[in-house]
């Protein structure tokens, strides 16, 4: 009988830590959510990405991006409920050579060591007026097992990676981005897909805040030793600036239009406080893909507004002109578009203007107007 007992007493145990085992089991597969994209899968055209993310320091090269973004394009927000640990992705080697344009038997030398570096990226946050800062590795993982790439994002980024509310996302336009080579001119991309709407524009940005979201300082705030040589400010501006815009202006140029700067910066002007230059304006509007006019229409509308532009000597409304610059886009003439475009951006600043610098803009206007004139008058005193 106590055998029995005891038999049944270790019978009842053992079914006991089954169970517990099996819970367990359970409650791991609750925790984390398994996403495996299979051979037919596309990459979305379009995806979100969040405004924390768009606005943080992180230093990934362009393919380290394309990992990254690769795994962003796929997120949803219900990978991520019911689960502690966040999700995983694992993507097929045959799809990944496809996307990426890469010998299915190179795949893995190849996706090697930019995985590896990945795995030590951070994304850094930081508040500049209390000095707080916060860095974060990326993921929690990225291996490459059985011909699949599988990668786990670190579930402590789960806000900055799916919460859209906080202060919402861009929806960045997935072939563009990956069409850009250059690892700073993807960082541009983004930052400009951030406000695409009309009247939503990215402010001006200092020349700090640029070269912290381009990943060019370490966690102490200074240059990283990789970076010295983009400390100069003129030096930033050429390499990761001017050179991205010439870039994005190529590639994008279907759906992104850069006016030129007063100086002939294409896409951007310099804030400069006496000769030092603080900061960086961006000058550019997104062409929508739709068209809400025939050739016919188009053609009236450049017909009877120019009419009125030039024979009537009116001054069209920024309606009107909004009207003609999208008729000049039908019509295939982008360089109008954007003539006009530019006019129209210079127009909303003005109106925007709040009536102290309104007053003194036009009372220097007046003094610059005055010394014109004495220094065409040299001959004549007081």
């Amino acid at each position: 009988m106590c055998n029995i007992v005891i038999t049944h007493c270790r019978s009842t145990t053992s079914t006991q830590e089954r169970l517990k085992m099996a819970q367990s089991s359970n409650d791991n597969k609750k925790d984390s959510r398994h996403v495996e994209l299979g051979l037919q899968e596309t990459m979305p055209d379009v995806f979100k990405k969040s405004h924390e993310l768009i606005f943080s320091r992180q230093s990934l090269t362009s393919h380290e991006q394309n990992i990254f973004n690769l795994m962003i394009a796929h997120m949803k927000e219900e990978h991520w409920n019911d689960s502690i640990s966040g999700p995983s992705y694992e993507f097929p080697a045959q799809t990944l050579s496809e996307w990426f344009d890469i010998e299915s038997n190179h795949l893995s030398s190849t996706l090697a060591p930019v995985a590896d570096r990945l795995a030590t990226r951070t994304v850094g946050f930081h508040n500049g007026e209390t000095g707080e800062w916060d860095y974060i590795p990326i993921l929690s993982r990225i291996r490459y097992k059985n011909a699949k790439l599988i990668i786990i994002p670190n579930h402590q980024l789960k806000e900055q990676y799916i919460d859209y509310s906080i202060n919402g996302y861009a929806l960045i336009n997935r072939k563009p981005l990956y069409k850009l080579r250059k690892t700073y001119s993807k960082r541009l991309y983004e930052i400009l897909s951030r406000f695409k709407n009309d009247g939503f524009k990215q402010r001006p940005l200092s020349i700090n805040e640029l070269k912290g979201y381009f990943g060019l300082f370490d966690e102490k705030g200074n240059m990283s030793k990789g970076n010295k040589s983009l400390e100069s400010t003129g030096v930033f501006i050429k390499r990761c600036v001017a050179d991205s815009f010439d870039e994005i202006a190529k590639v994008c140029k279907h759906e992104l239009m850069l006016f030129e700067s007063e100086k002939g910066e294409l896409g951007y002007s310099l804030i400069k406080k006496g000769r030092i230059t603080t900061g960086i304006k961006f000058h550019y509007k997104w062409i929508e893909n739709k068209v809400s006019m025939s050739e016919s229409t188009a053609k009236d509308v450049i017909k009877d507004l120019e009419t009125r532009r030039l024979l009537r000597k009116e001054r069209l409304s920024i309606e009107d002109l909004n009207f003609l610059a999208e008729a000049y886009i039908v019509m295939e003439d982008p360089d109008s578009a954007s003539e006009i475009y530019k006019v129209i951006e210079e127009r909303e600043i003005v109106l925007t203007q709040e009536p102290e610098e309104k007053a003194n803009n036009q009372k220097k206007s007046f003094l610059e107007k005055i010394k014109q004139m004495k220094e065409n008058n040299k001959d004549i005193t007081y």
